[in-house]
C-alpha cells in the first residue's frame, strides 16, 4: 500500500514538473516574442533620428532576447561595441526610453556575449554578482551583464577536404596578429569593435567587411586578428589569408598549368577556385593591387559570390577609400559595398604613446616618460614607422649605449628614420594661456571662465588648439587646465582651428605669431 502510494505521488510530481516546464516554455516565448515586437518598435524610432547606415552598423547586430516586468533585455556583440553605443547615442535612447516605449520605469538591459577584447585577463575571473553594472540614465536604466566566454590559446591546423585529405591546410596567418597587441584608440575604434563582433558571428555580421587606411597603419594586423580569433572560438573553421598579388600569382600560374594539363580538377584554375570556395573565412589584403587586372578581377568576382551565398566571410583591406580605387569593375565594387566599410586614421598623440609605451613593456625596457612623449611628437605617419624607430633605439641602446634609451639615442634614430626632429623644448599650458590672451586683448581669466561670447570663445579654442599641438598633455589634461573641460572639447576646438586655418590665411598668421611670442617666453 505504501509502494503504491509512493509510485502515484512520483507520477504527480513528474506530471506537474512536465506542466510547469511547458509552461515556462511558453511564457519564454512569449517573452520573446514581446522583445522582438518592442525591439521592432524601438528601431523604427531611431529612424526619426538617424540614417539608415547608422542603424544598420550601431543596431543590426544587437538582438532582443525577452521582455519580463518592463526590462528589455537585448543582446550585443562585445563590452566594446557597447561602450561605443553608450557614447554616441546615449541620450537618444534616453529619451526613447522616456516616451514610455517600455512602459512605467521600463529599464534596458544589455547582455554582453564577450568580454571587453581589451580588457585585463585577471578580470575574467570576476563572479556572477560582480560582473553586473547599473548605469542610470535619468530615470530609467540600464544594466549591463557581461557573460565572458573562454577561448583556445592554441591556434590550430585544419585539414584541407576536396582537395588533397592528406595535405595539412595552412590559413597563412600570423599567429601574433591578435586584438591582445593591437592597441585601440580614436582612430580605429570602430574598425575594431566591427571587426571583433565578426569573430562572434562570422559569415552573418558585417558581411563582406572592408577596411581601408594608408600605408603602415595596422589594417593588415586587424584583418588577421579577425582570422586569428575566429579560429579561436572556431577551431574547425576554414580561415586563409593573402594578399591581392599573391591571389594575382596564384591565378595566372594556374591558367599557364591549364594550357599544360587538360585532365579534369587535378591541376589549374578548377583546382584554385574549388580551394577558395570551399574556405569560411576570406581574408584579401592591399586589394587595390587588383587595379587593371580584369581576368583575375573576374575570378574574385565569380568566388565572392559563391562565398557570399553561402554565408561564408569576407574580408578586404585597401590603402585608399572605395571611391578612390581605379580600372576595377564596377560590379566588384558594388559587392565591396554590401557590407560595412570602416577606415583607420593615423594614430593620435595618445595613442602613439600607447603603442610607443607596449613595444618597450614587451621588450623589458624602461624608457623615462618624457622620452616616450618626445618620439610619439616626433613620429607622426604610420604605426609601421613607428615601430621601425623603436626597433633602431632598442638596437642603438644595446650596442652602443649599454641597454640605456634617452633623448639621444631617439633623436639620434628618428633623424635618422625621418630625417626631421623637433627639438624638445617643455611649453607649458600657462604660457599658452598667456600669450593668447595678450594677443587678443583678453584677460587670461576670461579664457578659463565659462563665458561663451564670440571673442572669448574663439580665443578659448585657439588656446586649446595650440596646446593640443605644441604639449605632450593628454586631451583629458588638457581640458582640465581649461576649467575642466571633458576631452571632447578639446578635440573639437583643435578640429574648428584646424580646419579655419586651411581657409584663412590671415588666421594661420595669428598661429603663427602666438606661437612665436610663446617660443619667446
Amino acid at each position: 500500500m505504501t509502494d503504491t502510494s509512493t509510485k502515484f505521488d512520483n507520477t504527480n510530481d513528474l506530471s506537474l514538473s512536465t506542466q510547469n516546464n511547458q509552461q515556462k516554455n511558453r511564457l519564454s516565448d512569449d517573452n520573446h516574442t514581446k522583445a522582438e515586437e518592442i525591439w521592432k518598435k524601438f528601431l523604427e524610432l531611431l529612424t526619426d533620428n538617424l540614417k539608415e547606415s547608422e542603424i544598420k552598423t550601431w543596431f543590426s547586430v544587437i538582438s532582443p532576447k525577452s521582455f519580463v516586468d518592463n526590462v528589455l533585455t537585448v543582446l550585443v556583440p562585445s563590452e566594446d561595441f557597447y561602450g561605443m553605443i553608450e557614447r554616441r547615442y546615449n541620450k537618444l535612447i534616453v529619451k526613447i526610453l522616456d516616451s514610455g516605449l517600455l512602459g512605467d520605469d521600463g529599464k534596458l538591459k544589455y547582455e554582453i556575449a564577450q568580454a571587453s577584447l581589451f580588457d585585463n585577463s585577471e578580470n575574467e575571473n570576476l563572479k556572477t554578482d560582480e560582473q553586473k553594472k547599473i548605469i542610470r540614465l535619468g530615470n530609467p536604466y540600464r544594466i549591463f551583464d557581461n557573460n565572458i566566454q573562454e577561448t583556445q590559446d592554441v591556434l590550430p591546423k585544419i585539414k584541407l577536404t576536396g582537395v588533397n585529405e592528406q595535405e595539412q591546410f595552412s590559413s597563412n596567418l600570423y599567429s601574433k596578429y591578435t586584438f591582445d597587441n593591437f592597441v585601440k584608440g580614436d582612430s580605429n575604434e570602430l574598425a575594431v569593435a566591427a571587426a571583433y563582433a565578426i569573430t562572434n558571428n562570422p559569415g552573418k555580421t558585417y558581411n563582406p567587411f572592408f577596411v581601408y587606411g594608408g600605408v603602415g597603419l595596422g589594417k593588415t594586423h586587424l584583418v588577421q586578428a579577425i582570422g586569428n580569433e575566429i579560429l579561436k572560438k572556431y577551431p574547425d573553421k576554414k580561415i586563409y589569408y593573402t594578399t591581392a598579388p599573391d591571389f594575382t600569382t596564384q591565378f595566372t600560374t594556374n591558367i599557364a598549368r591549364d594550357k599544360i594539363d587538360f585532365s579534369s580538377n587535378k591541376v589549374g584554375t578548377k583546382k584554385l577556385d574549388s580551394f577558395y570556395k570551399s574556405l569560411d573565412v576570406l581574408i584579401l589584403d592591399d586589394i587595390q593591387n587588383f587595379e587593371g587586372k580584369p581576368g583575375t578581377q573576374d575570378f574574385m568576382y565569380q568566388i565572392f559570390n559563391t562565398l557570399f551565398n553561402n554565408k561564408r566571410h569576407i574580408i578586404f583591406s585597401c590603402d585608399k577609400p572605395l571611391n578612390k580605387i581605379k580600372d576595377i569593375e564596377e560590379r566588384l565594387i558594388s559587392r565591396f559595398q554590401w557590407g560595412i566599410t570602416v577606415d583607420i586614421q593615423p594614430p593620435s598623440w595618445e595613442m602613439r604613446v600607447a603603442i610607443i609605451q607596449k613595444k618597450f613593456y614587451e621588450s623589458n625596457i624602461e624608457v623615462p616618460e618624457d622620452v616616450i612623449h618626445y618620439i610619439a611628437t616626433n613620429v607622426k605617419d604610420s604605426i609601421r614607422t613607428l615601430e621601425g624607430c623603436i626597433i633602431g633605439m632598442i638596437a642603438e641602446s644595446t650596442f652602443i649605449y649599454k641597454g640605456e634609451i634617452n633623448f639621444e639615442v631617439a633623436e639620434k634614430v628618428i633623424n635618422r628614420v625621418i630625417g626631421q626632429v623637433k627639438k624638445s623644448k617643455n611649453v607649458s599650458i600657462e604660457n599658452i594661456i598667456y600669450s593668447v590672451a595678450d594677443h587678443y586683448s583678453i584677460s587670461e581669466n576670461q579664457i578659463l571662465s565659462r563665458k561663451r561670447t564670440r571673442d572669448i570663445a574663439f580665443a578659448r579654442q585657439v588656446a586649446m588648439y595650440l596646446a593640443k599641438e605644441l604639449t605632450n598633455f593628454t586631451l583629458e589634461s588638457i581640458g582640465l587646465n581649461f576649467g575642466g573641460k571633458n576631452h571632447a572639447t578639446v578635440l573639437y576646438s583643435h578640429k574648428a582651428i584646424r580646419d579655419l586655418i586651411k581657409k584663412n590665411n590671415l588666421l594661420y598668421n595669428e598661429i603663427s605669431e602666438i606661437k612665436e611670442k610663446i617660443n619667446n617666453l
